[in-house]
């Protein structure tokens, strides 16, 4: 069957999880014999794309304001005409919104991805746009989008996020980061890798808040925060805090990364949620689930189906993330190599077998081919 003309619209492509994930399906749909373009207000990742080979349109779909949404549509518009596009695919509420005018204007089908649990108050629910069809990343958020928002259940597909795992993988290379912070191999280290704004924000401060005590029990402990966010200036603070207490550079907060593969590949344990939780199983470590809806702790055969019901965000749990519950997590690994090892090939086997880009992206493209009225029997390849 012959390849398609797709866009994908997003707010931005600074980094994060929608981000992230949108770069690596516009790539695999690209190795997948499809026409890739892309549109945003743009960011650091938009070299990624260039590398792939893959055009992307600067258009205003980061912003509220009337001026940018109506300059969003004229450009999406155009931008559809121009490049022949055959499916519209949106990955954050204001894309979305400005894509179903686009879609009505162009008569071209809307598939909107909806990346987590969004607020469903009246205003949000009568200005958001779902378009012909709507991946939910998970079981809960499909059951959030037809309870909350009224989608109807045979118009929603669940699609868990996939992740790169060639390059997050056991193989990874450590020595660029061991070198640039002057890490020793043997050295334990803890990465936790977030949004450092709101309440995911807090998160962090609860990572550090744990580090004392684990520095008290494991002195040569290395941890990485990394990302940014309207809290970021806080988490330096309380990191230096720590560092100064304890004289000794024990919290490396290194601001926005794109090398996240290359940061994840010295650690000893990863701390986050969602796509991080991925990224770390993939690369074979120890990861611990704790986010702003609740912690999870480590990832385990015991709580894996839970884990992937809410897309490793922590939801489901009672439980909220405590420092000192951060710390019995990280301990356990560090006292126990064996089962760290254990659980790192467990992560490992579950990532390939359920959450490759390349099956990701195959399932996308089922509903791609499903909202233009196209037989997915002719997909085989």
């Amino acid at each position: 069957m012959p390849g398609l003309n797709v866009l994908l619209a997003l707010m931005t492509l600074e980094t994060g999880g929608a981000e992230t994930h949108v770069v690596g399906l516009a790539q695999e749909l690209k190795k997948r014999g499809h026409r890739v373009v892309v549109a945003s207000q743009g960011g650091c990742l938009e070299e990624e794309l260039l590398k792939a080979g893959i055009k992307h349109f600067q258009v205003p779909l980061h912003s509220r304001a009337p001026w940018d949404m109506l300059r969003g549509f004229h450009l999406m518009a155009r931008l559809v005409n121009e490049e022949k596009i055959d499916v519209i695919h949106a990955h954050a509420r204001i894309p979305a919104w400005v894509g179903h005018f686009v879609s009505l204007v162009t008569r071209r089908p809307l598939v909107t991805t909806a990346h987590g649990i969004y607020s469903a108050n009246l205003g949000m629910r009568a200005f958001t746009a779902w378009g012909r069809h709507v991946i939910a990343v998970s079981s809960d958020v499909k059951t959030h989008l037809v309870k909350n928002f009224g989608v109807e259940t045979d118009c929603v597909t669940v699609i868990p996020n996939g992740v790169d795992t060639a390059r997050f993988a056991p193989a990874a290379d450590p020595e660029p980061v061991l070198t640039e912070f002057h890490l020793a191999p043997a050295d334990p280290k803890v990465v936790y890798i977030s949004r450092l704004s709101g309440a995911r924000g807090e998160i962090a401060l609860r990572v550090i808040e744990a580090v004392p005590e684990l520095l008290r029990r494991c002195p040569n402990l290395k941890t990485f925060i990394v990302g940014e966010g309207d809290k970021l200036s806080e988490v330096r603070r309380w990191a230096e805090k720590v560092n100064q207490d304890f004289k000794t550079g024990a919290i490396l907060v290194t601001g926005a990364r794109t090398d996240t593969a290359a940061l994840i590949a010295p650690a000893t344990v990863v701390i986050g949620v969602g796509r991080v939780i991925l990224e770390g199983m993939a690369s074979a470590k120890p990861v611990v689930v704790a986010g702003e809806a609740g912690f999870m702790g480590l990832l385990t055969p015991e709580n894996l189906d839970l884990a992937k019901r809410h897309n490793f965000s922590g939801r489901g749990t009672e439980q909220p993330t405590r420092a000192d519950l951060i710390t019995a997590a990280v301990e356990r690994v560090l006292k126990n190599p064996n089962y760290a090892a254990q659980l790192g090939e467990f992560g490992r086997g579950v990532a390939l077998e359920e959450f490759s880009l390349p099956r990701m992206a195959a399932e996308v493209e089922k509903v791609y081919y499903q909202v233009l009225g196209r037989s997915t029997d002719a997909l085989a390849r």
